[in-house]
């Protein structure tokens, strides 16, 4: 028997401010088309408005999905991708990059607010109903993109309503591990979140047991010491099982990519070090480094080195907005994919990599070894010389890199259905 589900939506709501999805916002769309478009039993969506906390019929949902999807141009071919198409000038040296002009934040702004109205829109604007007073009973409240938690008014509904069993994903605990890499701001939103959890959690999902451990530590010191855990995995996007076709444009150019948002956690850095050298050791010859991610916090230090060293400029291309079937096709033309974050939960970059044959050289936390295994090269992520060498290695493409490749193309990545599996078993534990 399966119990109703009232799934929490706040996170794809918000997400309709951005212009692409980030991976969290990839997992919530994702969880989010299982249980609208497949749960068996009644599955409605929760949302916190002026008025409490409401919930939406799924239809109301669906519809919200399916535009959200458009407005993040997840439907968009990579040929028809503009971003896509800037990288490929850049890589090919005939479009200069953009700098920022004086308003273009305003702007940005201005279209995000735009695509949030648009969502609305399309759902058509309700009061929706109370989740205190009519949210299917004994039904199960799932949290999947956990910034929510944050918000006290996201989950204190559920103390009115002690049939409903809660489950929420907790994706890592690193702001609270390793406080000097996020702002203080971040820091205390990542506390509330294990408050609230800890208050509030029926069972947990994880991603790794690396992150189960950790999360866990963080429960005990907040006096939760039992808690039921599903430790699974996060399979790849279903754009990066599907074929596509040899881009010849891309084909002809080396280069790598660092994916993620640009931030001290990701260590970008590093980076722009590794190429500087590479500039300096190989001059014209030196393969392309394709930053793929929007501005985090202080990403204005790794930007102003890019405008300012002049050996970088040409070397370096900055990305954003860029669609997953573009991201696809991007990384699978590339040498390796460039992973030297400092702290991760999991790392679903790596395995997008791995699953269209690109290798990964990535830093050597136990999250990433849990999820790559032998198919990728560890290094740690101060280790300047080692990342120079790992890199030369593959842009030179013989030897242990071109084995590496060979080990990697036998990669067999889980799939959504296998994984929604392990994620159906375990929810009916709380019927």
């Amino acid at each position: 028997m399966s119990a109703p589900i009232a799934f929490d939506t706040v996170q794809l709501l918000l997400g309709s401010l951005a212009v692409t999805p980030r991976g969290i916002d990839r997992v919530d769309l994702r969880y989010a088309r299982f249980f609208f478009e497949s749960w068996p039993a009644d599955c409605v969506g929760t949302l916190p408005t002026p008025w409490g906390v409401r919930w939406y019929d799924r239809q109301r949902v669906l519809r919200g999905l399916d535009r959200l999807e458009e407005l993040w141009r997840e439907t968009v071919r990579p040929d028809e991708d503009r971003v896509l198409m800037r990288i490929k000038s850049q890589l090919s040296g005939t479009h200069e990059p953009a700098i920022e002009k004086h308003g273009e934040n305003n702007q940005r702004r201005i279209r995000s607010i735009s695509r949030f109205l648009d969502l609305v829109s399309v759902t058509n604007f309700s009061f929706g109903a109370s989740v205190v007073r009519s949210v299917p009973k004994n039904s199960i409240y799932l949290n999947i993109a956990q910034v929510g938690l944050a918000m006290p008014r996201i989950v204190s509904w559920l103390q009115h309503r002690p049939d409903v069993k809660s489950v929420f994903m907790l994706h890592d605990v690193i702001p609270l591990e390793h406080p000097e890499l996020v702002s203080r701001k971040g820091y205390r939103r990542h506390g509330r979140i294990v408050d609230r959890t800890a208050s509030y959690a029926s069972g947990l999902i994880v991603s790794t047991a690396a992150a189960r451990a950790a999360v866990l530590q963080a429960l005990r010191l907040r006096g939760r010491v039992s808690i039921p855990v599903e430790t699974v995995p996060l399979p790849v996007p279903p754009i990066f099982l599907e074929k596509d076709k040899l881009d010849q444009d891309l084909r002809e150019h080396d280069y790598f990519v660092v994916c993620g948002t640009i931030e001290p956690r990701k260590n970008h850095r590093l980076l722009l070090n590794v190429w500087r050298e590479l500039v300096r050791q190989r001059g014209e010859r030196a393969p392309k480094l394709v930053v793929v991610g929007s501005r985090g916090r202080n990403a204005g230090a790794v930007l102003d080195t890019l405008e300012q060293c002049r050996a970088l400029q040409g070397k370096v291309i900055v990305a954003h907005g860029l669609s997953s079937p573009a991201l696809r096709r991007l990384v699978a033309h590339a040498k390796a994919l460039l992973m030297p974050s400092f702290a991760e939960g999991f790392g679903l970059p790596v395995i997008e990599a791995l699953a269209v044959g690109t290798p990964v050289i990535a830093s050597d936390l136990p999250a990433h070894r849990e999820i790559a295994g032998d198919l990728a090269i560890y290094r740690d992520p101060t280790d300047g010389p080692g990342w120079l060498a790992a890199v030369s290695m593959f842009a030179d493409g013989h030897g242990p890199a071109a084995e590496m490749r060979r080990r990697v193309a036998a990669y067999q990545p889980a799939t959504w259905s296998q994984y929604f599996l392990r994620i159906e078993r375990f929810l009916k534990t709380f019927v």
